[in-house]
């Protein structure tokens, strides 16, 4: 499998947006390049502790995920119920 580091940091930057748009309190995350579906293990902020998420998403869609809105929605609504248990920011 044939992966450039511009791939690597448009889906970091993709990843950090959709967390960012979520809302999440606290994260860290990590992306893993497979074959065709990346996984993404998300560590959130929850009551009482952390705790470890594994979203997946396609690569395609995951790297048009910052210039095509409807590839950015599919992942937003994807992710969103993945990380219910989530603490999010008060605001």
């Amino acid at each position: 499998m044939s992966l450039s580091i511009t791939e690597l940091a448009q889906a970091r930057e993709v990843v950090t947006r959709i967390l960012d748009e979520l809302k999440l309190d606290a994260y860290l995350f990590e992306i893993e390049p497979l074959e065709g579906q990346w996984e993404i293990k998300v560590e959130c902020a929850v009551v009482g502790g952390w705790e470890t998420v594994r979203l997946t998403a396609n690569k395609e869609i995951l790297l048009r995920g910052g210039d095509d809105a409807v590839a950015h929605e599919v992942l937003l609504d994807n992710w969103r119920e993945a990380l219910l248990a989530c603490q999010v920011k008060k605001e």
